[in-house]
């Protein structure tokens, strides 16, 4: 039986989502963004996803298409801070790549992020380029880093394998952890 589970985020996460994000204060998130967290999971922008471990979310984000720029935007990705290393955040991240390339209407080349610095080199490990870096691009003050995944430069199977290596590492760690 498969333990490690990525599906549409459901209002009933709502509370589990919120808990992810506690526990990736101060480190993440602004304690301020958790109103902003709040409203987009009341009204998502776009498709969102929860990965789950024996049915209790464990991992959340979603995307929005921006039509007019041909890109894509992740948005919210985290993993709750006991599963980081794991690979939970890696399963997430190229799930949403996957639903982008299969499923955006209209078509969209360009999958972006703005995130921390502390968060930036898992993008860049993940096939992300840096387009640029905004010193206290946060109200937090903090800098802002935006990255790109060119959706033209993979194809669904490879990152259906990429997606399949990134699970497999998930149900190890579950597996060892008990």
């Amino acid at each position: 039986m498969t333990r490690v589970v990525v599906r549409d985020y459901a209002a009933t996460d709502r509370d589990a989502v919120l808990a992810i994000f506690d526990s990736n204060l101060p480190d993440y998130f602004a304690p301020s963004d958790r109103a902003w967290l709040g409203e987009t999971l009341d009204e998502p922008d776009g498709p969102a996803f929860v990965a789950t471990i024996d049915a209790v979310p464990v991992a959340f984000g979603g995307y929005e298409l921006w039509e007019h720029y041909n890109k894509a935007l992740l948005y919210w990705g985290m993993a709750a801070r006991a599963w980081h290393g794991s690979g939970i955040g890696r399963l997430l991240l190229v799930e949403r790549l996957l639903h982008v390339a299969r499923f955006a209407a209209p078509p969209t080349r360009y999958v972006t992020v703005d995130t921390s610095p502390l968060v930036a080199p898992f993008f860049r490990h993940a096939g992300f380029e840096e387009t640029a870096m905004w010193p206290e691009g946060y109200r937090s003050g903090m800098t802002m880093h935006e990255l790109r995944y060119d959706l033209a430069a993979t194809t669904i199977e490879v990152l259906t394998a990429e997606r399949d290596v990134a699970w497999r590492r998930v149900e190890a760690a579950v597996a060892s952890r008990g």
